[in-house]
């Protein structure tokens, strides 16, 4: 490999930029120790000036060779700068007095190396060192050209080469000087203009894979939600049928882990949006119930199938409806429990939500989880170990900690051998009003209840105290019994454990569909007293369903039918799967509607000439005509009355701003896939007339409401 080769190797654009630099400075520094002592010896100066400036030459070679050998550069730079510039560079002064002036400009140089080989602090203390060591060399140089003697040789020098020596030793120093700093601060642009470019193509790939990323969840939510949409409707199309009950509990079971893994879906899509780097935290209203019913089906699952019982306290005075961002609320209470689960063997975990007051319509959501059992390793070196990211105050900030601390919170843990308590708090504004769980206005309620252990007994009495609710807990056997046929008692709930052994003596005492059956796993159950199934976790969210006769996810009603009914009401569904059109027929058959079907926007387009509808529920990803603009064309149709046809958006695009979107778009409301009963009775009460729903005997509401 020749020189020039060489050159370009050690020179080689593509190097790191710190490294580079390092290398056009030794290069310069070699170059310009050679020229100073070509240019002494053609100045005939005293002999030692050439060897110590060969010696400049030598630690240059040293300071290459030991880059060469080892990676720590800033001490080879910091050891290179002592050498030449507050070394060698006080003993050329001492023998070259005369050099007074055009030493300054030499000193230049020191500035510009120091600049480019250290950084910040370190840069700044060496060129005040530089700056001290030069002032002093050229006091010393000046006062030595000042003496007798010196005077005398001067002269002698200046009779003989007269001004021209001086003038080309200032242009010989400006020239050396201006070549090495300037070829040094052109490689530093040509580097800083590299690194422009690659930070510039960087972040252009970064935006790609941002926009990939959206489409992708866009996808993931549509080719996920699709299939469960059918899993889940035909799931509970099941419950409604006259069939055995081994089938309606497999289709219970089946709907309860569709509805799981629904809200793992949810999570995780949300979870893959948490990038703090540029995070905007939201403030918009929404249910704090919502989540806290997706926290426990999640939760209740994956704990049922790692052997820990789960017991959750929700404070019913929370406010219904917070303000905040939804997604971070969402992510940070699912996931220390779900992380502290993984740590531990067996036991159970203790999860409690509650609040406090804020002041001037805001709260701190508390939320303590306490955990009791053999634990495998500590949950918060497993959180720093997994999650560890610096911050601008070299912190260790776990994922959680940050956004806790994002959200103007905090994070407590407290670690013992079997037992752990996790705690932290989030500020959140409400809306005053509703809160979570109100008081039922039925005072004549009274649940006369029995579960299986003392630990379950105690949350379920803590519950119903919370919400007001008068109750009697049995301890014995022999006292639910006696107490089970007082007539004072609204609602009978005991464990499944304890039922199986008392169902004989029940049945004697109790008339059919008497009894609400707590469990966590239930078992079909043919027998006529059950009413009722209830699944643990107890906590008011799903208690306060079950004394209202509203739908909750944990219980399951023996042969549940529709609140209303609506015969005369005429609804079309559009759209192109053909799973999809049996579910939502069949999910329209409970409710006895008059339905017509369309598989794609063009078919709905012909189907409206010729029949009148109340309602519309439109699918939005179809082939050839889209929801949107099979909506745009129906608007157009200028048919009288179906310009006020209310249109919902039926979706399995259900990522972060879909339902906004839809909304933008001219629809009149929006239901993800899969379909969740509550979500569609919801839109079927508030956009069908009035006067074609009517409500069925149980609900206290006349048909003509």
């Amino acid at each position: 490999m020749t020189a020039k080769q060489h050159l370009e190797k050690y020179l080689n654009i593509e190097l790191p930029a710190e490294i580079l630099l390092f290398h056009a400075a030794m290069v310069l520094s070699l170059v310009e120790c050679i020229m100073l002592v070509l240019f002494t010896f053609l100045l005939r100066l005293d002999i030692r000036v050439p060897i110590l400036l060969s010696c400049g030459i030598i630690f240059t070679l040293a300071a290459m060779y030991a880059e060469k050998r080892t990676d720590k550069l800033k001490w080879i730079s910091a050891g290179y700068l002592i050498s030449m510039h507050l070394f060698l560079v006080p003993l050329v002064s001492r023998y070259v007095p005369y050099a007074v002036y055009d030493f300054p400009v030499y000193f230049l140089t020191g500035i510009a190396f120091t600049a480019i080989l250290l950084k910040k602090k370190w840069a700044a203390l060496f060129i005040t060192l530089d700056m001290v060591v030069d002032i002093i060399c050229i006091r010393h140089m000046l006062e030595r050209s000042l003496l007798p003697e010196s005077m005398s040789a001067v002269g002698v020098a200046r009779s003989t080469q007269h001004d021209f020596v001086l003038f080309c030793r200032i242009m010989a120093a400006l020239l050396i000087t201006g070549t090495v700093c300037g070829i040094l601060l052109s490689y530093r642009n040509k580097i800083l203009h590299r690194e422009i470019e690659k930070s510039t193509a960087m972040e252009q790939e970064a935006e790609q894979l941002s926009y990939a990323k959206n489409m992708f969840l866009v996808n993931v939510s549509h080719e996920i939600r699709t299939p469960l949409n059918a899993i889940l409707g035909i799931s509970e199309l099941l419950l409604d049928l006259d069939t055995d009950d081994r089938i309606k509990e497999n289709a219970f079971h089946i709907a309860n882990s569709s509805k799981a893994l629904l809200s793992i879906t949810n999570e995780l899509m949300d979870f893959s949006k948490l990038d703090d780097s540029d995070l905007v935290i939201t403030d918009k209203p929404y249910s704090i119930g919502d989540i806290c019913n997706e926290l426990i089906n999640v939760l209740s699952v994956r704990y049922a199938d790692h052997g820990t019982d789960l017991y959750v306290e929700i404070e019913p005075d929370i406010p219904a409806q917070l303000c905040g961002d939804e997604t971070i609320v969402r992510q940070i209470m699912l996931n220390i429990p779900n992380g502290i689960m993984k740590s531990l063997e067996g036991g159970n975990v203790r999860l409690s939500i509650r609040k406090e007051d804020g002041g001037e319509e805001k709260i701190r959501l508390l939320v303590e989880v306490c955990a009791q059992g053999a634990f495998q390793y500590s949950y918060k070196e497993q959180l720093y170990h997994n999650s560890v990211r610096e911050t601008e105050h070299d912190e260790a900030q776990p994922l959680p900690h940050r956004l806790i601390r994002l959200m103007g919170g905090e994070l407590r843990m407290e670690e013992e051998v079997s037992r752990r308590r996790y705690c932290f708090d989030i500020p959140q504004r409400y809306i005053p009003g509703k809160a979570l769980v109100e008081r039922p206005s039925d005072e004549q309620m009274k649940v006369l209840f029995y579960e299986n252990t003392s630990m379950q007994g105690s949350v379920f009495a803590k519950t119903l105290h919370a919400m007001k609710v008068d109750f009697c807990q049995a301890s014995t056997d022999e006292f639910f019994l006696e107490e089970c046929v007082n007539k004072k008692y609204t609602h009978l709930m005991i464990a499944s454990e304890r039922y199986s052994d008392m169902k004989n003596e029940m049945a004697e005492r109790l008339s059919p569909q008497s009894v609400i059956l707590i469990g966590s796993d239930l078992l079909a159950y043919d027998d006529p007293l059950v009413k009722t199934t209830f699944a643990r976790p107890v906590n008011c969210l799903n208690l306060d369903a079950l004394l209202r006769n509203r739908q909750n996810s944990t219980i399951r009603r023996i042969g549940y039918k529709g609140e209303f009914v609506c015969p005369d009401a005429r609804i079309m569904v559009v759209d192109d799967n053909i799973v999809n059109l049996e579910v939502a027929t069949s999910l329209l058959k409970r409710y006895q509607a008059q339905v017509f079907l369309a598989a794609s926007g063009k078919e709905c387009l012909k189907l409206l000439q010729r029949e009148s509808v109340d309602l519309i529920f439109l699918d939005y990803m179809m082939p050839e005509m889209d929801g949107i603009d099979t909506l745009k064309n129906i608007r157009a149709l200028g048919i009288s009355g179906l310009s006020m046809v209310p249109i919902a958006a039926l979706t399995a695009n259900a990522v972060s701003g879909a339902r906004e979107m839809f909304l933008n778009a001219g629809f009149d409301e929006y239901l993800s896939k899969p379909i969740e009963r509550d979500k569609f009775e919801k839109i079927l009460r508030e956009y069908l007339p009035k006067e074609k729903i009517v409500y069925t005997a149980g609900k206290g509401e006349k048909a003509e409401k």
